[in-house]
């Protein structure tokens, strides 16, 4: 018997991860600018991290959206079918089932916050080498690691050893390639990212814009002044300077999927006109002074438009 698979427009569906930044109590109105902004640029799949509890909450009803929350930090939406999946990952990271295509197959999706210090990019930018960013980023390591051990557990407890996956969400380090082909960083490898890659995921936004150096796609942070005003008067772990580097620390990582397009969604203050990059519009001030801002968080979106294979 031949396999009858939907309509084509039905064998993709478009996925965002966003940070929304303290569930959006650092901007006035901060609940209802996420969902104008969800609204404005409608998903199937939506993995939110810094939910802080209410976030998801009240954002998965106004969407027409199922929730898989189990932990106060991150949320998997979907306007199709969903199932939560218990975890050992919580709070860093939820998974659920998800059937984003009317009919169609079933996607293991990961929403993850990974360890947020120590943040191995201040030392690594001060002159420490591999071994300091490796120490540094072992926690991140541990987590990621052990997503991949509870995705092989998933999979064969589903019966389906080679179903799609989608990992995303805020990894907070950046790239290996990233850095590695830009010139204002040095060549260091970043581990956690690495190990996804090793285990046969593709990161969506680097398949489809594939030049670090002139698309570095900075998703941290778009409104942290690029000098000391506008920081704590206490330095965070490890920084030297009181500058805040920017970098791309947001990803989707899909396995079993085929990319048919990814963009970054959000603010800059400096007015960032990029290749991969869509201004949401509106009011974008720096810290101190991003209460009245449009687009409601410290990180921008990353979106991917992901296919089934037949």
């Amino acid at each position: 018997m031949t396999r009858q698979h939907p309509p084509q427009a039905a064998r993709s569906f478009t996925l965002q991860t966003w940070n929304v930044w303290y569930g959006g109590r650092e901007v006035d109105y901060g609940q209802e600018k996420q969902y104008a902004i969800c609204a404005q640029f409608p998903a199937e799949v939506l993995a939110l991290q810094e939910c802080w509890g209410t976030a998801a909450e009240n954002l998965a009803p106004k969407l027409g959206a199922s929730l898989a929350q189990r932990g106060w930090d991150t949320a998997v939406l979907s306007t199709g079918p969903l199932r939560p999946v218990e975890t050992s990952t919580l709070p860093y990271a939820q998974a659920a089932l998800v059937t984003p295509c009317e009919g169609g197959p079933t996607v293991l999706v990961w929403s993850v916050h990974l360890a947020p210090y120590p943040y191995a990019v201040y030392r690594a930018l001060a002159g420490d080498g591999q071994e300091v960013a490796d120490a540094e980023e072992a926690p991140r390591l541990e987590q990621i690691e052990e997503v991949l051990a509870e995705t092989s557990r998933i999979c064969a407890e589903e019966g389906e050893p080679d179903m799609p996956v989608v990992v995303c969400g805020d990894f907070n380090t950046p790239a290996t390639g990233d850095w590695a082909a830009r010139p204002d960083r040095p060549p260091l490898r970043w581990r956690s990212p690495d190990a996804l890659l090793e285990a046969g995921f593709v990161d969506a936004f680097r398949a489809v814009h594939p030049d670090p150096a002139a698309v570095p796609a900075d998703s941290w942070s778009p409104i942290e002044p690029l000098g000391r005003a506008g920081h704590a008067e206490k330095p965070e772990p490890g920084r030297t300077d009181g500058a805040e580097p920017r970098d791309r620390i947001d990803f989707v990582f899909a396995r079993g999927l085929d990319v048919v397009d990814a963009v970054m969604r959000g603010c800059t203050a400096e007015g960032l006109v990029e290749d991969g990059f869509e201004d949401v519009g509106g009011l974008c001030a720096h810290i101190p002074h991003q209460r009245q801002n449009r687009f409601p968080s410290d990180h921008q979106l990353v979106e991917a438009r992901l296919a089934f294979r037949s």
